[in-house]
């Protein structure tokens, strides 16, 4: 579990500075985060009537922040505001799934050969009871075993799903909905009845960011998804051997060039708005459309080197893609149809004290509400100054 110090100065408290207090929403219940990150996705304030979710324990105590990527947008906070920075292999093999998922949806009938060998949309069902303790969490985890039995390469779900010395219960399942969104052109998935029934850690062990490494050799490197799979692998591939570089030599220069190279704010003179390049854009390829925002790059594209900082993409917080995966699920009670709607990724960046770090949980509490603002907002995260991303995932009614 290497620490590398990529700057001389100390880390500030979250919210010192200013900015990140009216940029992200403090969260004080899974309804309110799951609002906060869809707000583009329907009625501006219209609270979701949820089913389930894996954030059980949000409440007015919380120090968990939405936002709709929280592997890039705490990177960038952590760089920009001289906040600490913690990572799990699971943060950055998320950000890696959600944006394929983009990929294959946007090409789906390009692919379709790679996955499945039908057409149009197999219908997958678990006959199960829904009673009020069920895990759907568990159920999209079962969900992969049927799925595994349904495409062309049973291998692939192994592939999806960690196992990576930090992976916990809730990483198996936020995998698992991110894996039925990848391929939710090909299949439609329900379960129920049926009629009558400044610093970074990387957390885990250096075989869990080399496996990194190799599963994405093995399906983006080959061309197995494609051309332009391949050549986000391209660009994908230094900042995986950056993180790789990290673990074996925490304290060597490369490491500190790497990390100091994560991003680059770029400031407009005057009007127009502020960009971000470094290699943090590699988990921002596509948009949620499956559009390429890396357009003007070439060859190896804009990260060609470990840490090189090109200008060649440039993006906007408007740009940067959402980092979780939605996808529809329809939940049978005998017989009657309803339907839902599953949603999982890096959905916020919890604040923590650096001192709290070598747990890997999240911060102590604190007795605050969430209606805090100036003095008392400092006050309330004084201390806090490292970031962790955020990774859950949501079950929501939708209307039929």
């Amino acid at each position: 579990m290497p620490t590398v110090y990529p700057s001389q100065h100390a880390a500030e408290t979250w919210g010192k500075r200013g900015p990140a207090q009216s940029r992200y929403t403090l969260s004080t219940s899974p309804e309110q985060l799951l609002a906060t990150i869809t707000t583009n996705d329907g009625d501006m304030g219209k609270v979701p009537r949820l089913v389930q979710s894996s954030f059980t324990d949000l409440d007015r105590t919380s120090t968990t922040f939405a936002t709709k990527n929280g592997f890039v947008h705490a990177c960038i906070e952590a760089y920009n505001e001289h906040h600490n920075l913690v990572l799990r292999p699971e943060d950055v093999w998320f950000a890696i799934l959600t944006q394929l998922s983009s990929y294959v949806n946007a090409n789906a009938e390009e692919l379709r050969s790679q996955f499945v060998a039908h057409d149009g949309q197999k219908e997958l069902h678990i006959e199960v009871e829904l009673t009020p303790d069920l895990d759907h969490g568990a159920m999209a985890f079962e969900m992969t075993k049927l799925m595994g039995a349904n495409i062309t390469d049973p291998a692939l779900r192994d592939w999806i799903l960690p196992a990576f010395s930090t992976t916990e219960k809730t990483d198996q399942a936020v995998a698992s909905i991110i894996f039925m969104g990848t391929l939710q052109k090909y299949f439609t998935y329900s379960w129920g009845t049926r009629c009558g029934i400044p610093a970074v850690t990387l957390l885990g062990e250096e075989d869990d960011w080399i496996e990194i490494a190799e599963r994405c050799a093995a399906r983006l490197g080959s061309g197995k998804f494609g051309p332009e799979a391949f050549k986000w692998y391209r660009v994908l591939r230094p900042v995986l051997a950056g993180f790789i570089e990290t673990f074996q030599d925490p304290d060597g220069p490369g490491a500190k060039k790497f990390w100091q190279s994560i991003v680059d704010e770029h400031k407009p003179n005057g009007s127009g708005s502020t960009t971000y390049s470094g290699w943090i854009t590699a988990f921002c390829y596509w948009d949620e459309e499956g559009n390429c925002l890396h357009r003007s790059s070439s060859g190896w594209g804009p990260l060609s080197r470990i840490g090189g900082g090109s200008d060649t993409v440039r993006l906007t917080r408007s740009q940067i893609p959402m980092g979780f995966t939605k996808v529809p699920v329809t939940l049978i009670n005998s017989g009657v149809k309803i339907p839902t709607e599953m949603i999982a990724g890096s959905v916020g960046l919890r604040v923590r004290k650096w001192e709290d770090e070598d747990a890997g949980k999240g911060s102590p509490r604190s007795d605050s509400g969430s209606n805090v603002s100036g003095a008392m907002y400092r006050q309330r995260f004084n201390g806090y100054d490292t970031l962790q991303p955020e990774s859950g995932w949501f079950m929501q009614f939708v209307a039929a």
